[in-house]
């Protein structure tokens, strides 16, 4: 494959060959000729760099060139090199020409031999192998140089662009080489150049990470405000209420409006026994990432936190969010849930949304609803908490911490059977306090026979050490088991 004008300046180094314009950059190379005169461009083969002599570039400054140009495009020739003098002052109607006809301008240093730079060039042209290593280490330089002093995007972007003319960031386009600039293991863009070999597919490589390490450098910093507060919100609903001040004046003084009315979306997504740690938590910055995006995209400033393996969805105002808020809280988390279902599909990912209340207890009342809510969530359509009757009643006092310790107490002994088994008897005890402690019912919604129900509870009660005739801790039983339920 022969090299473009724009790998050709890589391989010959900024000190003996660089582009004036941008334009033609991607032109494939095949032959070089050696002008003498502008007349002779006209005879240069299609594919061709034309070396202009110093006297031959004394020209380029009258329209002769232009003519010259004009011919030379028509013909196919790739680009024309002119000597640096005069292509500093080279006229805006021959720059005008090189970029309608995508016709390559180039310069070469006052210092340079035409003849020895005609040999290297050929040298490029035919593949020879010093020549591609020269080519490389230039490139490598060039980026390196620009990692002593690591900056951001645009800096790196220069680097890359100096290493390999015509490079940018933007979509494909037919015969042009292509990187993706990852962060995080999400693709941002594409990084690409002009078509050329595998020591141009090599650099834009190295350049697309150099990209994706100033892009990822540049959001950390921009996010380091966003995952304070992140922490101390989670941080904040872990804490039981009335331990909880030096948190609350740390919110404040992040500018959190802890005091004002809250709403939370509770995003969950599928998570299995076996799954990786790192992967796990990596999935779930993903998730972060794109749900505050969006919702802020949707409806105003949204803050994120974390609760019980969860991903939190908080805003908060200064006034009552009335029916209007909880209209914008649906649109956000249906607008969050179609976003991560196109950035990964096959996924399933779930949202709960609270209702809205004030002040730090109703910060957790809010996530305790939106935890209720998500319970029920099915095929992707995120499910609003019902704020009447006893379920509101048990998501609010569920939210305290005191209520969460009284009801793990009296369930301990079945959660200490393991998960599966534990979930099933809470499930079949609270079936059986539901309907009365009637064995007949109990087997009857629960699809099995009455002895296998009446083994089930007699063992249930055992292990709680619960007296089956006591209406008080059969009342506590029930809570526990609604209160758990929501969960």
């Amino acid at each position: 494959m022969s090299p473009s004008i724009g790998g050709l300046v890589v391989a010959l180094g900024g000190d003996r060959l660089r582009l004036l314009a941008e334009a033609g950059s991607e032109r494939p190379v095949r032959t070089i000729a050696l002008a003498e005169t502008l007349a002779a461009v006209d005879g240069a083969s299609p594919g061709s760099l034309v070396l202009l002599t110093r006297a031959a570039s004394a020209e380029a400054a009258t329209y002769r060139f232009d003519v010259a140009m004009r011919r030379g495009a028509d013909r196919g020739v790739a680009g024309i090199a002119l000597a640096a003098a005069i292509g500093e002052v080279l006229p805006r109607s021959a720059r005008a020409i090189g970029e309608r006809s995508h016709l390559g301008l180039l310069a070469y240093g006052e210092d340079v031999d035409l003849a020895e730079l005609a040999a290297a060039i050929g040298a490029v042209l035919s593949g020879d192998a010093a020549a591609a290593l020269e080519r490389a280490a230039n490139g490598i330089r060039v980026l390196d140089a620009g990692r002593d002093h690591p900056a951001g995007v645009e800096q790196a972007l220069n680097a890359i662009e100096e290493a390999l003319p015509g490079s940018r960031l933007g979509d494909p386009g037919p015969g042009d080489l292509a990187e993706p600039v990852e962060v995080d293991g999400v693709r941002e863009a594409w990084l690409v150049a002009p078509g050329g070999g595998v020591i141009e597919s090599l650099l834009l490589r190295a350049g697309a990470a150099d990209v994706a390490s100033a892009l990822g450098r540049e959001r950390r910093e921009q996010d380091a405000p966003i995952r304070s507060r992140s922490e101390l919100l989670t941080e904040l609903l872990a804490t039981e209420p009335g331990r909880d001040g030096g948190l609350l004046r740390r919110a404040r003084a992040l500018g959190l409006a802890v005091d004002g009315w809250h709403t939370v979306i509770l995003i969950g997504f599928e998570q299995g026994p076996l799954d990786d740690p790192v992967d796990l938590d990596e999935r779930r910055r993903v998730v972060e990432q794109v749900a505050l995006g969006v919702a802020r995209a949707v409806s105003g400033i949204w803050h994120l936190a974390r609760s019980e393996g969860h991903v939190v969805l908080l805003r908060t105002s200064d006034a009552e969010p009335g029916p209007a808020g909880a209209a914008a809280a649906l649109s956000a988390a249906r607008s969050v849930l179609a976003a991560l279902a196109e950035r990964s599909p096959g996924s399933a990912q779930s949202a709960g949304i609270g209702g809205g209340h004030l002040g730090p207890a109703g910060l957790r009342a809010s996530t305790a609803e939106a935890r209720a809510a998500l319970a029920t969530a099915r095929g992707g359509e995120p499910a609003v908490f019902d704020a009447t009757g006893l379920r509101a009643m048990l998501a609010e006092w569920y939210a305290t911490d005191s209520a969460r310790r009284s009801v793990a107490g009296l369930l301990e002994p079945l959660d200490e059977l393991g998960p599966r088994r534990a979930a099933e008897a809470i499930h079949t005890l609270q079936v059986f306090l539901e309907e009365q402690g009637s064995v007949t019912r109990t087997a009857q919604r629960l699809h099995l026979h009455r002895n296998a129900v009446s083994y089930r509870v007699r063992r249930i009660f055992d292990a709680l050490e619960v007296e089956r005739d006591d209406p008080d801790a059969l009342l506590a039983l029930q809570l526990a088991c609604r209160a758990r339920s929501l969960a």
